[in-house]
């Protein structure tokens, strides 16, 4: 969790520095995820889910009045809840992945409802590089093998809100990813999956 920490800590700074000098918007963002593994293509299977708590912090860098680009950097667990049964007993066990994840994401913003009703809606997509950072499992919380440990990719899609609350700017987000990399040390050719609501704030 320490490598976590150092690095949201630099990246803000980062975000911040550079927010300052180009006078482009920075924020940052908190929320909760349900995550699973799904076999590769199977977009219906949405079972096993895990919960995480997830948070990170964005750029908004223009490219013309409706569009912007936006890199992100975001710390998400995904995994996956398995049920099995032994001698009539059920037993739940949950595998997580940490990672730290970099979107970089496409936005487009409906302007003319910001100049009628004072706020924005927006939808946005892009690719996604995700670095695992730990691993683990629970009750026994015995760590996965090592070649767990590797760099994830994929796609994220979302829609979101951002609205005027006591003289700040507040954005409610709502996005899926989908991994498009196999996950390591799994017993099917499993993916990433992940539903997450983030409410965050635009400096």
């Amino acid at each position: 969790m320490k490598t976590i920490h150092y690095s949201l800590t630099l990246l803000l700074f980062v975000l911040v520095s550079t927010a300052s000098f180009a006078q482009i918007n920075y924020g940052f963002r908190n929320g909760v995820a349900a995550t699973t593994f799904a076999l590769k293509g199977n977009l219906p299977d949405n079972n096993n889910v895990t919960f995480s708590y997830t948070a990170g912090a964005f750029l908004d860098l223009p490219v013309c009045k409706s569009l912007f680009i936006q890199p992100e950097i975001n710390y998400v667990r995904k995994g996956r809840s398995t049920e099995t049964s032994e001698l009539n007993t059920t037993i739940e066990t949950d595998y997580t992945i940490h990672y730290l994840q970099v979107p970089v994401l496409l936005q487009y913003r409906d302007n003319e409802m910001q100049d009628k009703r004072g706020y924005i809606f927006y939808v946005n997509a892009g690719p996604y590089t995700a670095f695992a950072l730990d691993d683990q499992t629970k009750p026994t919380l015995a760590s996965l093998p090592n070649e767990n440990k590797k760099t994830d990719w994929g796609a994220t899609i979302g829609i979101g809100l951002q609205t005027p609350i006591i003289g700040k700017d507040i954005r409610f987000d709502l996005r899926y990813d989908m991994g498009l990399s196999k996950i390591a040390s799994q017993p099917d050719d499993y993916r990433t999956k992940a539903l997450s609501l983030t409410v965050g704030i635009s400096l």
